[in-house]
Formats: structure tokens, C-alpha cells, sequence
């Protein structure tokens, strides 16, 4: 068992106003990360390798004070060590041993630390047990001081040959209305929009990329959005491709983060930079899951991801994409279709050591069933409305909101009633 020998720097898991009517005070006191972005944990004796205890002792110092955030979350010291999540291959399943991994397969399953110190995976603590979660040289990684920062390059892609006819052919209009106001991913510090087609917005040129595999397979209907489209990966590929060829001059290599948005996702900049602005990131990067109760919550519509984490994705992209992540052929792909370019980008940045964290409060995600609200889960085609995006005051993006109307209703509600004309 490893016991950490210095404070750490906690991943945020803060509680949404729908999720605290789940449980009672007791469970909610025994969550390992509620309502707070960093967690200090007591310096203790750790059986492990002297080198290992010695290094984490030198490097107990502070570094930076975490001076908060919008999202109610108390201001804490931030020390050399961070909590990190484990890919999902590398961890035990739900109801099992986790002593060895440390880490639980799927998003908020948690491997807690028994009375007899062995590691449990479970969504909560059970009763007499130390109520925390048990750690590992896997779970608690350095931090890199140098790659903090809170600088956005944004970036948003639409396609107008994808397949069939719905919703998604607002795109180009919402991105459009967007630009109008300085909304969304227009309110960065720098932004790009990327298209299949040759378009303009007012006065900027959409970057046009194109491959010749597209159009290869469909995503199945399920009942939500985006039903019989085409894969978007192949696409994103060619997005990725062209975000990287403006390494290491300019473009995301001057930002800290890359944050890619949907056009139907109300993105707040604002929210995300001020959350940002003292998130530890290790050496080999750091990207944010945020759809809870699933396998893989790198969800799509909106993607964060550190400036390494992407240079690592954009690197090993023909790699993962033509040999090492099995995106048409393993069981997932065999069950639910092709990856779509969020589980592929996830996999492959898994798979050359970027490191994760969970933030549960980040979107308002109706793609994600956990992200919608108390009682909603099943409604695959709930949007947010007026009082979704006024009292989910801490969220950073609001999705889906496929149509301008509905789009700037919503920010209407998060900017106290502004007037937008579209």
C-alpha cells in the first residue's frame, strides 16, 4: 500500500446542485474530492522504495497559492504533487480489488481504502472504512510548475458532408452568430474554425482540410444526436494535422491549453480560464474528462486538454491512428461503432502516458446522461434550457444547443438578460 508522504494537488470532482440530492450528508463528507479543487492529505509512514519517499519528501515545497475560482471551491495551497486519474485498461473493475492498480475502470467509481488497508473499487466508501481513496506511485504524479498557465488557443470543426441531413446543419450558422458577438470559442485568445467545405465567416476564411476516408463507416442510431453520420475521426485527423502544422512558431504551441468546442456547445471561456489559472499539470501533460458514470468521459463537445497533451496527440496521431489504438476492430467498436474522434484522441494520449483528471462540473452535456438533469437522464435529447444555464453558474459549456434561437437564449440567461439579435 502507498501512503503519500506530502499534500497533494486533487483533481476537481465538486458536486453539482442535482447530484446532492442523491445522498445524505454522512456520504456526502466521505466523497474524496467535494467542493473543493485541491485536496491536502496528511503527511504519513509510506512502505515504499526509500528513493521514492525521498524525492516526494525534498519536494513538499509550495510553489503557488490557489487564489480560487468561480466554481466555489476553497483556496488552498498547491504543493509539488497531484492527483491524477488511470487509464481505463490499467484498472481493476467495479466491485473488486484495486489494491495493485490503485484505480477503478469508468468515470466516478473510486478504488477506496478498506479497513484492513486494501483498496476496494466502489462509487462510495462503506461504512468503517478511513473514508479515502487509496493511492499509488500511479495516482500521484509531479507536477510540472512550468506548463501552469491559463491561456486558450480555442478551436471548433463542422462538416457539411456528413452523411444525412439533421440538426448539425446549423452549424455553420451558429459559428456564424457566434462570431457576431464574440461568443463561445471567439472569446480566446486565439481561435480557428475548421470545415470540409470552403466557407467564410464575415471575414475570416474557414480552414478547409480533406482526406480520402471520410466516408467510411456510419454512427449508429441510438436515439440521440448524430445518428448515421459519418465517423468524424477521419476528419479530426486532418484538423489535428493542420492545428500542428503551425508548430512550434505559432498557434496552440503559445497558448497553455487547447480547448476544442462544438459549434452547438455555449463555451464560456471566462469560467475556464479562471478554473485554469492554477490547475497543476505534470510533465507529460494533462487532459479533463467530465461525463460521469461512463467508461471514457473525454466527451466531444467540449475538449480540454494541456498544450504537452496535445502536442503528444498530435505526434503520435498517424501512429494510433493506423496501428496502435484498434478504433474499428476491438470490442468497443464492435458494440457501439467506430471511435469518434473524442475515445480516439482519449486512447491515444492513454497510450503515450498523458495524464487525466475528472471534473464533473465542467459541462452541462446533454450527450452525457449523468450530465443532464435529476430525472432527465434517459431523455437522450434534452437540451438545456433558460434555468439549466442561469443556476449552473460554475459550468464552463452548455451542449446541445443545435439551433441560434436556443443558443443565445441560453447565454441570454448567463449574461443577466443581455439582448442578442440574430
Amino acid at each position: 500500500m502507498f501512503t503519500n508522504p506530502v499534500m497533494l494537488a486533487q483533481d476537481n470532482v465538486s458536486r453539482s446542485m442535482d447530484e446532492e440530492l442523491e445522498s445524505t450528508v454522512e456520504l456526502f463528507n466521505s466523497m474524496p474530492q467535494t467542493r473543493q479543487r485541491f485536496k491536502k492529505l496528511v503527511c504519513a509512514v509510506a512502505t515504499v522504495a526509500a528513493a521514492f519517499v525521498s524525492a516526494a519528501l525534498v519536494s513538499a515545497s509550495v510553489y503557488r497559492k490557489h487564489a480560487g475560482t468561480p466554481a466555489a471551491r476553497e483556496a488552498v495551497v498547491v504543493q509539488d504533487w497531484m492527483k491524477v486519474r488511470v487509464p481505463y485498461e490499467k484498472c481493476a473493475k467495479h466491485f473488486t480489488d484495486c489494491t495493485q492498480s490503485h484505480c477503478c475502470k469508468g468515470t466516478n467509481i473510486y478504488c477506496w481504502q478498506t479497513n484492513v488497508g486494501t483498496g476496494m473499487c466502489q462509487k462510495w466508501s462503506s461504512k468503517g472504512w478511513p473514508g479515502k481513496e487509496l493511492e499509488g506511485p500511479n495516482t500521484l504524479v509531479p507536477v510540472d510548475p512550468i506548463q501552469m498557465g491559463s491561456s486558450l488557443f480555442c478551436f471548433s470543426a463542422y462538416r457539411v458532408n456528413k452523411g444525412t441531413s439533421d440538426a448539425d446543419d446549423n452549424a455553420y450558422n451558429l459559428l456564424l452568430a457566434q462570431k457576431k458577438y464574440g461568443a463561445g470559442i471567439f472569446g480566446c485568445e486565439m481561435w480557428r474554425v475548421y470545415s470540409d467545405v470552403d466557407a467564410n465567416l464575415d471575414d475570416y476564411k474557414v480552414i478547409k482540410v480533406s482526406g480520402n476516408d471520410f466516408f467510411q463507416s456510419r454512427r449508429p442510431e441510438t436515439g440521440g444526436w448524430g445518428g448515421n453520420q459519418w465517423v468524424n475521426t477521419p476528419f479530426f485527423r486532418q484538423v489535428w494535422k493542420k492545428i500542428y502544422e503551425e508548430y512550434p512558431q505559432g498557434g496552440f504551441s503559445t497558448k497553455q491549453w487547447v480547448v476544442k468546442a462544438d459549434p452547438d456547445t455555449l463555451f464560456v471561456p471566462a469560467r475556464l480560464t479562471a478554473r485554469l489559472q492554477n490547475q497543476p499539470v505534470p510533465k507529460t501533460g494533462l487532459y479533463i474528462e467530465h461525463c460521469k458514470g461512463v467508461m471514457f468521459g473525454f466527451f466531444g463537445s467540449l475538449e480540454v486538454m494541456s498544450k504537452t497533451a496535445a502536442l503528444i496527440l498530435f505526434q503520435n496521431l498517424d501512429n494510433c491512428y493506423t496501428k496502435e489504438i484498434p478504433w474499428k476492430g476491438d470490442w468497443i467498436a464492435r458494440k457501439y461503432g467506430w471511435y469518434g474522434e473524442d475515445l480516439f484522441a482519449q486512447r491515444c494520449m492513454d497510450r503515450h502516458g498523458v495524464k487525466k483528471i475528472w471534473q464533473f462540473d465542467l459541462v452541462a452535456d446533454g450527450t452525457c446522461p449523468q450530465g443532464r438533469p435529476w430525472g432527465k437522464e434517459e431523455d437522450k435529447k434534452w437540451i438545456p434550457d433558460s434555468v439549466t444555464c442561469s443556476e449552473r453558474d460554475t459550468f464552463v459549456a452548455f451542449k446541445p444547443l443545435k439551433f441560434p434561437d436556443k443558443y443565445f437564449a441560453c447565454l441570454n440567461a448567463i449574461n443577466g438578460g443581455r439582448t442578442y439579435i440574430i
